[in-house]
């Protein structure tokens, strides 16, 4: 795709993720504006994460499908999953469509008590811990629909706390620090900020 464009219109052109293109632009102008390293995650429709690393974007063989990985089960949870190649991966226990599938009401009609945000914490927060012991961003920036329930945010601090249970010795990750994992600071327009940034790396060469 990137070279039939090359070929047929003679400019510049960048590729990426959608959620690298999100974490780009948080880290050009938004929540991660001036450090070298962040991961943004989206939880909507699906879950994938875009990760920055020493100031660069991360790929790999493909690229990283974050949203897939394996988590624990929560000992209360019978829902099979709704990812048609894993069932109950990441996103197939924690997405949009998950939430509407096994509680058959979408994430914005469930009351803040809902024992759904317990549950999404749960499967969020080891996503996280992985992610955290793995890449060590300096931001976790969480973007999507369902991340708009902002009364899972607490939720998840909590169980991450636990799960880490002191192990990584470190400020960001202090009990009751709510400025380590954060809201997108450009909103909906991450991913659109990023594809300018991205536009304009391309440029600068």
């Amino acid at each position: 795709m990137v070279d039939f464009t090359k070929r047929h219109l003679d400019v510049p052109v960048g590729f990426d993720t959608d959620v690298n293109a999100a974490a780009l632009g948080e880290a050009t102008w938004g929540a991660a504006k001036g450090l070298g390293s962040c991961l943004y995650m989206t939880v909507g429709t699906g879950i994938g994460a875009g990760a920055i690393v020493e100031g660069r974007l991360l790929h790999g063989l493909t690229h990283p499908e974050m949203g897939h990985i394996i988590v624990r089960r929560h000992p209360n949870d019978t829902y099979e999953g709704s990812c048609p190649f894993h069932k109950d991966c990441l996103e197939g226990l924690a997405s949009g469509p998950a939430i509407e599938d096994r509680w058959k009401l979408k994430a914005f009609d469930l009351g803040a008590a809902h024992f759904a945000w317990e549950l999404e914490a749960y499967y969020l927060a080891q996503a996280l811990a992985n992610f955290i012991l793995i890449l060590s961003p300096e931001k976790i920036i969480l973007g999507g629909g369902v991340m708009k329930q902002t009364q899972i945010y607490p939720l998840i601090h909590q169980r991450l706390n636990k799960l880490l249970n002191g192990y990584i010795n470190h400020p960001a990750l202090a009990k009751g620090n709510a400025n380590y994992i954060v809201q997108p600071a450009l909103g909906d327009n991450a991913g659109l900020a990023g594809a300018l940034a991205l536009a304009d790396r391309v440029l600068q060469g």
